[in-house]
């Protein structure tokens, strides 16, 4: 499953200079991750001290810093009290990832990031913070033997991109898991990189689509698949997607066996195939590959049709095919299979 840790310096209100463009980001930002609480298909953590780092550095608790910032701007859009309760449940619900990820702390010297990550805050114990978060999740991302490599670290707004070289000199480490690789010894150093996010957009665009549907145990996780692929596409359209909007499909009953049973001998290059297919018929695209799904192998047979839905064919590529119900509850994606399989479970 997918995860993030959210680092301190997302929850410090913005500084008493902030225009109202950073504000609302800020914002909006909170509350882009207080939604993803309650979604299934992503875990959220925090470190266990990030209460005790914005403490220390005079910017928690929020409501004073939120209030100016708020009337200095001409904020009326927002609620001071509900927006410190969006941070004040993020640091009550979230698990921490020290926890999570059996691996407590590190002690390090002459940590360097590539991009230049560890200056985006002023404040030295958010910075202190942050840079203890960086290495340990680089040494989770590649000096395990099972690597977490689907895990991101949000981060407040700059410029920087989204994979971070990071280097550092470690001279112990804390943890209690049975896969850590023998660290290099000083003064040799730790070489890894860290998935840094900003918001949702960058997270969602991070994710393999393929790698979800492939370690998916049910539907729902099949479904995710679906709707990361589609995010993706529309925002490669130059769209502006919400998470979940317009997202009217649902699998028939034997579709995901019948689709694994397919993926089993092309199972990577198969599954993106097949969901970019999904994809296109969700958003009507490239009709061309559309034909009618008939009752029998032949040209002139009438198409299936259950009640008022209508069975269409998609070409996924040269051999496989989608089959698909299409009605006024939406589409079902019913079966796929090679070009001479013309079933359809109703």
């Amino acid at each position: 499953m997918p995860s993030v840790t959210i680092d301190a310096g997302v929850l410090a209100a913005p500084p008493p200079d902030s225009d109202r463009e950073t504000v609302l980001e800020y914002v909006e930002t909170l509350l882009d991750w207080r939604q993803l609480l309650d979604e299934p298909w992503v875990a959220i953590h925090m470190s266990e001290r990030t209460a005790e780092v914005l403490d220390a550095d005079g910017l928690y608790p929020l409501r004073h810093a939120l209030r100016q910032a708020f009337t200095q701007t001409g904020i009326i859009e927002y609620d001071v009290n509900t927006v410190a309760l969006v941070a004040e449940n993020l640091l009550r619900l979230t698990p921490h990832f020290e926890t999570v990820f059996r691996i407590r702390d590190v002690l390090c010297e002459t940590t360097e990031t590539e991009p230049d990550l560890l200056s985006i805050t002023p404040h030295q114990n958010l910075a202190s913070e942050l840079a203890r978060c960086v290495v340990l999740f680089a040494l989770l991302r590649e000096h395990c033997r099972k690597p977490i490599v689907d895990h991101a670290l949000v981060v407040r707004p700059w410029p920087g991109r989204t994979e971070v070289h990071v280097q550092a000199i470690i001279h112990e480490l804390e943890h209690d898991r049975d896969d850590m690789l023998p660290l290099p010894k000083p003064p040799d150093y730790f070489s890894g990189s860290v998935w840094v996010c900003q918001n949702f957009r960058d997270l969602v665009t991070g994710i393999d689509e393929v790698g979800v549907w492939k370690a998916a145990q049910d539907d729902v996780g099949c479904e995710v698949a679906v709707q990361i692929a589609l995010y993706k596409s529309r925002l490669d359209r130059n769209l502006e997607p919400e998470w979940g909007d317009n997202v009217n499909f649902r699998f028939g009953r034997r579709f995901i066996p019948r689709a694994n049973e397919c993926f089993q001998d092309n199972a990577e290059s198969l599954m993106g195939r097949t969901l970019r297919a999904i994809v296109e018929t969700i958003d009507q695209l490239m009709l061309e590959d559309v034909h009618a799904l008939r009752q029998i192998d032949s040209g002139g047979s009438p198409q299936r049709v259950r009640d008022r839905d209508k069975g269409w064919r998609r070409d996924i590529d040269r051999e496989y095919h989608l089959h698909y119900w299409e009605g006024t509850d939406g589409i079902e994606f019913g079966w796929m299979g090679p070009h001479n399989d013309f079933r359809l479970p109703e």
